[in-house]
């Protein structure tokens, strides 16, 4: 054992401090400055994450980084971009702050760089330069320079042309260029790409208009790329007029144009931006920019995406920092793949399944790209929630036992002291009106007013009852008595009769009343309870055992896990009226009143319920009055219309459910109401209607604490419910509230929320 020992202690000292020593590695000691300079503006929906990416990717390399990013604005400021630039420099040298890389991510920007004359801060020829996603690297002089790597990102305009024509169907595909040097550049690059069949260039309409009949005819074996010339650049300074006219007739037919035939997207400007915008279908692209930008305005490309270029930058300057020649790492290309965009397949009605083996799909859910997964959560989650009703159920069903319990200990109480009541009872006896003031001579003064009526009866006859605290039998002992008489012309006869106990044990039987009567009430709140959980509890059972054993379609499995949905709201609503019901009876509900709009409220709360309300009934929104603002907690208030509501959609099968508010200037009150065509409330039940754990009929779903809590709510902010119905023409539930109205320039002076507790 020993000799095992022996060997074995040097080889786990030798594995902990390998893995001390890797420990010690892997931790970032070094804070590096990174300058991250970027062609469009701040807005650019793809920068944050590209910045991000960047940075995680050195930071995994051992360093810190101490990112500084400066947007150039190139699409909408070019000239500005030195001026930039060079306040840049100037903020730099006042901070102390030298980058030690300047990372780039486009042609454009990577040319005012290298341009730039700046060489106090920024010193771009002795800096280590990272050129990301470079289009046309022959532009770029390298000559003399080896602080400058370079990532290459030539637009493949044949994949994205051929791309364009497959997923359209039309074998003519636009592509809009001006005369900027960026576009120049471009058109030459596309001249060579497509100077083969089956390509046919018609560059700036030199073939002219190409008519749908030549395409099927002449160039059906054909792919015809047309360019479409918007001369930014141009600009007729004798007929401006002229010029604005000129651009506008071009967009509107490239426009025109572009809701019939595909439009392929080779750079980032404005009339590219508006294209895709305007278009009534998605347009392709064959660079990363603005692609999946959640308006599907861009179906599909074959490109380098934004995380690539990141990707490989961030470790180009991982490795620069490692002490790496940047040139010596330079000269490779960013990888490219076939990307489509969900939200754009949705608005072309294309399938996801059609296209995942070609194309990297962005924007799709969760339960599209992992259905099997998804199917798995969704059990799961239904499972969890069927365990926690269970424990629920469990707990119900022996909290039920107990109040039964504690209800025939009640019953047994009550029955002893009504035994009780049978055997104290003290009497002394009236005969004169002299007893009677001596008796109230001895009375304390807490019955001053009954003293004083029985005074007054004793010049006038008749039969008296009275109740008086005092101490009878002059020992200082108060008690109660019940002081009863008849007075006649002649004689008094009477007697007191000590009600001391009979009080105490009436007390103590009223109590126990109560006390019953709340038990009966809890056990019937949890036997709806009970009954109100275990429906849903039985529906999402039986969903979920065909869910797992049972081969459903599509469609039926979306009927079932629509079914669940359901039961799982009805569940969520019941413990949601208990959770708020119990915060009232324990004075722990909080209330925030302010003042507010009515019709902003009531508007906003319309077309949150709309999708609730079933097809066949026209939900209706009555406006009152205009600049009425109420004082109320709001969500207190959501809470009240919302139970109205699904009071209304309940008892309503056809006709109308309205909603509105009314103000009425003589109270200086609000009116929410909720108005159905439904079946009525018979006269009878009215009365009940706000009774805790009442319902109207056995089998109608709820707990009963509905309007109870909808009612300690109104009152809570100062406020009132009133209810109108006829049996067999509707209801009509509102909520009164404070409120004042103002004119049309009146100011609503500034308000402050007050917290009320109960």
């Amino acid at each position: 054992m020993r000799k095992h020992i022996t060997y074995i202690t040097p080889l786990i000292l030798t594995a902990l401090l390998l893995g001390a020593i890797q420990a010690c590695r892997n931790q970032p000691t070094q804070r590096k400055h990174v300058l991250i300079i970027l062609t469009n503006d701040s807005q650019h929906s793809q920068y944050p994450p590209f910045i991000k990416e960047i940075q995680q990717t050195i930071e995994l390399s051992g360093y810190v980084t101490d990112c500084r990013v400066l947007y150039m604005d190139l699409e909408y400021s070019p000239d500005a971009a030195f001026n930039v630039l060079h306040q840049l420099n100037d903020t730099l040298s006042k901070a102390q702050w030298k980058p030690d890389v300047i990372i780039t991510e486009d042609d454009r920007s990577a040319r005012i760089l290298l341009a730039d004359t700046s060489d106090k801060f920024l010193n771009v020829k002795r800096t280590p330069i990272v050129l990301g996603s470079i289009s046309f690297p022959e532009e770029i002089n390298l000559k003399g320079t080896t602080n400058i790597c370079m990532w290459t990102n030539k637009i493949d305009f044949y994949e994205n042309i051929k791309l364009a024509y497959e997923l359209s169907g039309k074998n003519q595909v636009q592509i809009e260029l001006d005369n900027y040097i960026y576009d120049v550049l471009i058109r030459r690059e596309l001249n060579e790409a497509i100077s083969r069949p089956p390509f046919v260039r018609n560059f700036d309409g030199a073939l002219g208009v190409i008519s749908d009949q030549q395409l099927a005819g002449k160039y059906k074996d054909s792919i015809v790329v047309t360019t479409q010339r918007i001369d930014y650049g141009w600009y007729d300074t004798r007929n401006p007029n002229d010029t604005i006219l000129r651009r506008r007739e071009l967009m509107r037919s490239f426009f025109k144009q572009s809701s019939k035939y595909p439009s392929l997207v080779v750079k980032k400007d404005v009339y590219c931006d508006a294209i895709a915008n305007k278009s009534n279908l998605p347009q392709y692209t064959a660079i990363t920019t603005d692609f999946a930008d959640g308006m599907g305005s861009y179906l599909a490309g074959y490109f380098a995406s934004y995380s690539t270029i990141a990707h490989d930058c961030g470790l180009s300057t991982a490795r620069i920092f490692n002490g790496a020649n940047p040139r010596s790492i330079g000269g490779q290309a960013h990888k490219k793949y076939f990307w489509m965009d969900y939200d754009a397949m949705q608005k072309m009605g294309m399938k996801y399944d059609d296209y995942i083996d070609k194309f990297r799909i962005v924007n799709a859910p969760f339960e599209i790209e992992h259905p099997t997964l998804y199917v798995v959560l969704v059990v799961a989650a239904i499972l969890l929630i069927l365990l926690i009703l269970f424990g629920l159920w469990v707990i119900f069903v022996r909290m039920r036992g107990r109040l039964q319990e504690e209800k025939l200990e009640v019953i047994g109480r009550s029955r002893n002291i009504s035994r009780l009541c049978l055997n104290s009872i003290e009497n002394m006896p009236i005969e004169t009106v002299d007893d009677i003031k001596k008796y109230i001579s001895l009375a304390h003064p807490k019955s001053k007013k009954e003293i004083e009526k029985v005074r007054d009866s004793l010049d006038k006859p008749g039969s008296y009852s009275f109740l008086i605290y005092c101490a009878p039998k002059d020992d200082d002992k108060y008690q109660w008595w019940e002081f009863r008489y008849d007075i006649t012309s002649s004689d008094v006869i009477g007697l007191i009769i000590n009600k001391q106990e009979a009080i105490k044990l009436k007390e103590r039987l009223d109590s126990a009343t109560r006390n019953s009567r709340e038990a009966s009430r809890k056990e019937a709140f949890f036997n709806n309870l009970s009954n109100e959980m275990k429906k849903p509890l039985d529906v999402m059972c039986n969903a979920c055992d065909r869910l797992i054993n049972e081969k459903l379609s599509k469609a039926e499995r979306e009927k079932v896990v629509t079914e669940m949905q359901e039961s799982s709201e009805a569940v969520s609503q019941s413990l949601g009226d208990i959770l708020l019901f119990s915060k009232i009876e324990s004075g722990r509900l909080r209330y925030m009143i302010t003042e507010k709009d009515a019709g902003e409220f009531l508007t906003g709360f319309y077309n949150e319920m709309a999708p609730k309300v079933p097809s066949h009934l026209n939900f209706v929104l009555v406006s009152g009055r205009s600049r009425v603002y109420a004082q109320a907690d709001f969500d207190r208030l959501r809470n009240v219309m919302t139970q109205f509501m699904l009071n209304a959609i309940k008892f309503t099968r056809e006709g109308s459910i309205e909603i509105g508010w009314r103000y009425y200037l003589d109270s200086h009150e609000c009116e929410f109401f909720v108005e159905d065509t439904g079946i009525g409330i018979p006269a009878e039940a009215k009365d009940r209607l706000f009774d805790l754990f009442w319902k109207g009929e056995e089998t109608s779903e709820g707990v009963g604490v509905g309007l109870n809590i909808c009612r300690s709510l109104a009152e809570a902010m100062q406020g009132h419910i009133s209810v109108g119905s006829i049996v067999g023409r509707g209801s009509r539930f509102s909520i009164w509230l404070p409120a004042r109205a103002l004119s049309q320039n009146q100011e609503l002076p500034e308000q402050q929320g007050t917290t009320k507790i109960l």
